[in-house]
């Protein structure tokens, strides 16, 4: 396991952490077992000095670098205890059972191949067993009664030492997860915001080509007339700059004003709106129920986008727009008749209208179903839940 990889917040991630060298942690177990094992040896005059301490700056030290040797540590630690007990000949002492136990753990917790962690988690009893042989433990009836209680110790670390590591794979694949989910959250809202600068466009690019085409007509003939068309399309173009710059302010660092996106209640500025650029447009707005905004913003897009569209295929035509909250549901219709005039060169547009409205329509569990009117027109009809998050 990495040190990057892991949340320093989690118990078990942070016992499975490897270090580069050494952790004060470590250093501090070490130093306070070669502590204690250097007092037993002081305290113990039928252990020569010069090997008592060899022995237990052998059994110790090692242990700073336990986690990032593991299977080194171990080794060391269990060759010192069978060298000790063959050369000695002294009985057993505390000093070495600490640092089996310690190594013992974190070779469990530290070494991935299954095989592996289990080989390793025998050489203390292989160990203790030779060491019993050589008689570190004393009189040989001593023997199977104090071996056995110390590998069981030894079994019960080595359990632990699993327990902890699977804990410690499961926190970090949790945050892997939540690392997969967040990007996933960012591609959403990037496609949210996609979306969001292609109905402001189009529908901003729609306006301002009218109006400007209508200035055009009546600049020689009736100046102040065309004069309302072409501060129109300035004022259009000036709140689609304005909206745009809020929706790329998400995609920036720092601090972004962000002004609050339209929904049903604002339908009646985008009818109008829509009226000034030419459009004959009828409004019926239905219920009073609150609406989640994300809904209420999917409402206001698909009109806009559904105007947008009459104004490009089929202007001088007449629309009618219905908006009806009901208890579970948001119907939506937006329909011509048809009357309108085919535009002699295609509207500035992306093409990508209809499939965008479904997009959007689907992130909200809703369903959308668009096509020619009976009367020769185009008809848009959608339905969202209307508690939908």
């Amino acid at each position: 396991m990495s040190t990057s990889a892991a949340p320093a917040q989690h118990p078990a991630v942070a016992a499975a952490r490897v270090p580069r060298w050494t952790t004060p942690l470590d250093a501090a177990v070490a130093g306070g077992l070669a502590g204690w094992g250097l007092l037993e040896v002081a305290l113990t005059p039928e252990v020569p000095a010069p090997a008592g301490v060899a022995f237990t700056l052998a059994c110790t030290l090692p242990l700073a670098v336990r986690r990032r040797f593991p299977g080194t540590v171990m080794t060391v630690v269990c060759l010192a205890l069978v060298a000790h007990a063959a050369t000695t000949g002294v009985g057993a002492t505390f000093t070495p059972f600490p640092s089996l136990l310690l190594a013992t753990f974190t070779v469990a917790v530290q070494v991935g191949v299954t095989w592996r962690a289990v080989a390793l988690g025998l050489l203390p009893v292989l160990a203790m067993t030779t060491a019993g042989q050589l008689g570190y433990f004393g009189p040989e009836g001593a023997e199977p009664r104090a071996a056995g209680i110390l590998v069981f110790f030894v079994g019960g670390a080595w359990a632990g030492g699993r327990v902890v590591r699977q804990r410690a794979l499961a926190a970090l694949r949790a945050e892997r997860d939540a690392g997969a989910a967040a990007e996933q959250a960012v591609a959403d809202e990037r496609a949210r915001i996609a979306r969001e600068l292609h109905d402001v466009v189009a529908h901003a690019v729609s306006v301002v080509v009218l109006q400007t085409g209508a200035a055009e007509q009546f600049v020689e003939r009736d100046p102040q007339r065309a004069r309302r068309h072409v501060q129109l399309a300035r004022r259009t173009a000036g709140e689609a700059m304005t909206e745009m710059r809020h929706l790329l302010d998400v995609l920036r660092e720092g601090d972004a004003g962000y002004a609050p996106q339209p929904g049903i209640d604002r339908l009646e500025e985008l009818v109008a709106e829509a009226r000034e650029a030419g459009l004959l447009v009828a409004l019926d707005v239905r219920g009073d129920a609150p609406v989640p905004d994300g809904t209420s913003l999917a409402v206001y897009r698909l009109v806009q986008e559904s105007l947008t569209n009459v104004r490009k295929h089929a202007p001088g035509a007449a629309a009618r727009v219905e908006v009806s909250v009901e208890d579970t549901r948001v119907r939506v219709l937006v329909e011509d008749d048809g009357a309108g005039t085919s535009p002699p060169e295609p509207a500035p547009g992306t093409g990508h209208g209809l499939p965008g409205m479904r997009e959007r329509v689907r992130v909200y569990g809703g369903s959308l179903d668009a096509g020619p009117g009976p009367d020769g027109g185009w008809t848009v009809r959608a339905e969202l839940p209307r508690a939908a998050s």
